[in-house]
């Protein structure tokens, strides 16, 4: 991220129950908007891990607002994860939330691995007004995970300030049924940018690939061929990869078309 991860803006950290009672915690990065940026990490990430806080500061920084939620099981939520079970339930409870108390007119979800299948399952199931879908190395279908486990790999991806504080999940979740993005998706009908690394060492690109095949128009894809085979949020470290300014681009330009065609309407 360009702006200095020292550089801390301010934060209005929130809670907020889900359908079944779950307290889901957030965090809003305010701006003088009436959009919003609704970040969903992937698993193993809260929106306290530093690489989250660069990313709401950053799109602060851009007159973006944003918010970053802990989806059950992660961060200070209760609940246990289920690898997108009754994930996107969350993230529509936040987004109603953030409705309510702020008038936020129109969402563009920025979802993160695991978190851009809960995006795309909340943007098909919700009826919340999604002006677009940013994923970023996002799965497909968990069927199709084969990571090429590395030590080093997973060492720059866990910190070691993230180790003690694992995550709860079921693994009943994990061996059961989850919502299938690749599925969702063709129910999707706003603007979608995929981002991934390619050869993504535990999310392999091939799953944009297969997202971008059965999402509907416009849509984007950007399969960045750099060494280091990077993941998620890893990305915006990633030396040559050029990835804010896709993300400065997609957002400025679904953000003003969505805020034109709601006035029109209007």
């Amino acid at each position: 991220m360009s702006k200095p991860a020292e550089e801390q803006a301010h934060v209005n950290s929130r809670v907020v129950h889900s359908f079944d009672g779950t307290e889901i915690h957030y965090d809003v990065y305010d701006a003088a908007s009436s959009a919003l940026v609704l970040v969903v990490p992937g698993f193993w990430r809260d929106r306290s891990h530093p690489s989250m806080r660069r990313i709401g500061t950053f799109l602060q920084s851009l007159g973006f607002r944003a918010a970053i939620v802990d989806v059950r099981g992660h961060g200070d939520s209760g609940g246990r994860y289920g690898f997108n079970v009754n994930e996107h339930l969350d993230v529509t409870a936040v987004a109603e939330d953030l409705r309510a108390r702020d008038g936020v007119d129109r969402f563009v979800l920025m979802g993160f691995s695991v978190g851009g299948a809960i995006s795309v399952s909340t943007a098909a199931r919700s009826g919340l007004p999604i002006a677009g879908l940013l994923l970023i190395s996002s799965v497909a279908d968990f069927s199709l995970i084969t990571p090429r486990l590395n030590p080093f790999r997973v060492r720059r991806h866990i910190a070691f300030s993230q180790a003690l504080r694992t995550p709860k999940f079921e693994w009943m979740f994990a061996r059961t049924t989850k919502l299938r993005a690749a599925d969702d998706i063709e129910s999707v009908h706003v603007p979608v940018c995929l981002i991934h690394v390619k050869n993504d060492w535990l999310v392999g690109h091939q799953h944009s690939l297969l997202l971008y095949e059965k999402a509907n128009e416009p849509k984007e894809l950007h399969i960045i061929d750099i060494p280091g085979n990077y993941h998620a949020d890893r990305i915006f470290t990633a030396p040559g990869a050029d990835v804010e300014p896709l993300v400065v681009d997609f957002l400025t330009t679904t953000m003003e078309g969505a805020g034109e065609k709601m006035r029109k309407e209007g």
